[in-house]
């Protein structure tokens, strides 16, 4: 874990790296998040040459991370806490004020997304463990088809067939579902 110690002796130079692309008090949140995620995936030997820090690829990591920040950051609907708060507390919270930050259209989206997702889930039960095991690497890790490869020693040909074969098969089944998701007709899901 040397490497990474290594990496953290310029934590303020990351710091001001993140406050440079406009990330203000949340500078030191992205930068700390930089670290897990080059502890997670990073080759040491990617970050560290010649025994010096790549402050380009810190650069493209701290980037990363902050544009995933400003576009979840853009999906949250603010509420004003005048709504809620009076001098002696909060007040009690009446369904018109819920209804200020919540939304039925949004909670019918997700929750008609999260049926999709459960029909693909229950779908990708059914392939043989090879496969099934691809995809969910695939799926649920930030690692790229090469990525795999470097990671399992399993070809990257041979990955991307399985992802195609797999993508195929998903769209095969559920195209339709998709499509009644995209049109908001959460019902036909």
């Amino acid at each position: 874990m040397k490497w990474l110690e290594l990496v953290a002796k310029q934590h303020n130079e990351w710091i001001l790296m993140a406050k440079k692309m406009g990330a203000k008090s949340y500078a030191e949140d992205i930068v700390q998040e930089a670290y897990i995620k080059i502890h997670l995936y990073t080759d040491p030997n990617k970050i560290i040459k010649k025994g010096k820090v790549s402050k380009g690829y810190m650069f493209f990591v701290i980037r990363s991370i902050y544009l995933d920040y400003i576009i979840n950051k853009n999906k949250i609907k603010k509420i004003n806490i005048d709504d809620f708060y009076k001098d002696d507390g909060f007040k009690e919270i009446k369904q018109q004020h819920l209804m200020k930050f919540t939304s039925n259209d949004n909670l019918d989206d997700e929750e008609a997304f999260g049926r999709l997702i459960d029909k693909m889930d229950k779908e990708l039960e059914n392939w043989d463990w090879y496969n099934k095991r691809i995809f969910e690497i695939y799926r649920d890790t930030p690692l790229s088809i090469r990525g795999i490869a470097r990671e399992t020693g399993i070809s990257f040909v041979n990955i991307f067939h399985t992802l195609k074969k797999g993508k195929q098969i998903m769209k095969d089944k559920f195209n339709e579902d998709y499509e009644d998701y995209k049109n908001q007709d959460f019902n036909q899901i």
